[in-house]
């Protein structure tokens, strides 16, 4: 291992635990309007839908291919319209609640305070660097114990750019005060994270959160499943 300083956490389904959170926020407020009563749609089958939908956007996003509006105004718009439900007041009721309502659930991800509290413990600097918009970012961080153990936050909206645009990871390094050599950054998406991180030169670790079990593209690169196996590599 190089001998690392600063560690860099994507936050959303790497520390944060993103759909956990937002299942939770979605149920609560699906019962709230009671979709499932007037429409006769059961939850998980529009849960699932959203799911797949929501993350075909952002994939999109990271490729500057849409904007933020678009997720914003497409994901529960089109994933009510597939069903057939054009009701315009549950679906601005959604479009107007879910972000405020989805970081009042702060699930994180199994080991991330132990984890977090043990490199705290061995000197490292850590920090948050996400394509997550802004103040969602931030409140995911400063209402949680996570915000004991970071230092520095950045969000790629600060500059208009996705990860793996080198630019977020100079923004990140750059607030850090940190050379890439002597930076690792752990994320859940390869492409986003490791391969981003890596273009700047820092140590780029794969966390494997969805259980692939397909890793031929990891091409040497470290893999954990669980949080908890950092103690192993710091």
């Amino acid at each position: 291992m190089r001998n690392i300083k600063h560690i860099f956490f994507d936050l959303d389904n790497t520390l944060w635990d993103t759909d956990r959170n937002s299942m939770l926020t979605l149920k609560q407020m699906y019962e709230d309007v009671k979709v499932e009563e007037i429409y006769n749609v059961n939850f998980q089958e529009f849960y699932d839908s959203y799911y797949q939908r929501n993350e075909h956007l952002w994939a999109l996003f990271r490729q500057d291919k849409v904007t933020k509006n678009d997720i914003l105004s497409q994901r529960f718009k089109n994933t009510f319209e597939e069903f057939d439900i054009r009701d315009e007041v549950i679906r601005s009721y959604f479009d107007a609640h879910f972000l405020e309502k989805v970081v009042k659930h702060n699930t994180l991800i199994d080991n991330t305070v132990e984890v977090l509290s043990y490199l705290k413990s061995k000197g490292y600097i850590m920090h948050i660097v996400s394509n997550g918009f802004i103040k969602p970012t931030e409140r995911k961080v400063y209402d949680t114990p996570i915000k004991d153990y970071i230092t520095t936050i950045t969000s790629g909206e600060e500059i208009n750019k996705r990860k793996p645009a080198r630019e977020v990871f100079e923004l990140g390094l750059d607030k850090a005060n940190a050379n890439p050599e002597e930076s690792s950054f752990i994320g859940d998406d390869f492409e986003a994270d490791v391969l981003g991180s890596d273009n700047l030169g820092m140590l780029g670790i794969y966390f494997n959160y969805k259980k692939d079990s397909d890793l031929s593209k990891m091409n040497g690169f470290p893999v954990i499943n669980n949080l908890i196996e950092l103690k192993q590599l710091f």
